[in-house]
């Protein structure tokens, strides 16, 4: 089971703002990423399963905020709303070393209560264990304002008629904690 650790600090809240100043990127080739990122970015099952797997160990979670928030123009026009957000931001860590930054949002009600019934739970247990959450194919990828490579996977659960945002950066020490 993934650990989770709560860190209130100046650093999370930065952590926070940066991943909401994630800009779309129109290709893969245009985020001109190291080779060794380009499967992670291209990634379709689990990421927290896959880090494992890469590192021996399973990965720590820390929960950096989560809330009501205004969303960015792309993030209300893929969720098909102009209302406030609901917004669960995560680090997940290799030997308390923050390895990917995670940004998962969703409108309120049925999505809203999905994220905040996960607690401490990892939000690949919710998406890949209960076959209702299909993820769509296209990836959008993304930049953090510091050139910090990410993607958006746009998830619908069709019985809630709930989406679901998951976005998720590789940070620079990624390439070293899964050794290659």
């Amino acid at each position: 089971m993934v650990t989770l650790r709560k860190f209130e600090s100046r650093m999370d809240s930065d952590d926070i703002a940066r991943m909401r100043s994630a800009l779309p990127v129109d290709s893969l080739a245009l985020l001109a990423v190291p080779e060794e990122l380009r499967p992670w970015l291209q990634l379709a099952t689990s990421l927290t399963q896959k880090l494992g797997q890469a590192v021996g160990t399973k990965p720590g979670l820390i929960l950096l905020g989560e809330g009501l928030e205004q969303g960015n123009a792309w993030e209300s026009e893929t969720l098909g709303t102009a209302d406030r957000i609901y917004a669960r931001h995560i680090a997940l860590t290799i030997n308390d070393n923050p390895v990917v930054l995670a940004r998962s949002i969703t409108t309120q009600g049925a999505g809203m209560n999905a994220l905040t019934g996960l607690r401490t739970r990892p939000l690949a247990e919710l998406l890949f264990e209960d076959p209702l959450w299909q993820r769509d194919r296209a990836i959008q990828y993304l930049r953090l304002t510091d050139q910090i490579p990410g993607r958006s996977c746009y998830w619908h659960h069709q019985q809630l008629a709930a989406g679901l945002i998951v976005q998720e950066f590789f940070l620079p020490n990624l390439i070293a904690a899964i050794g290659v």
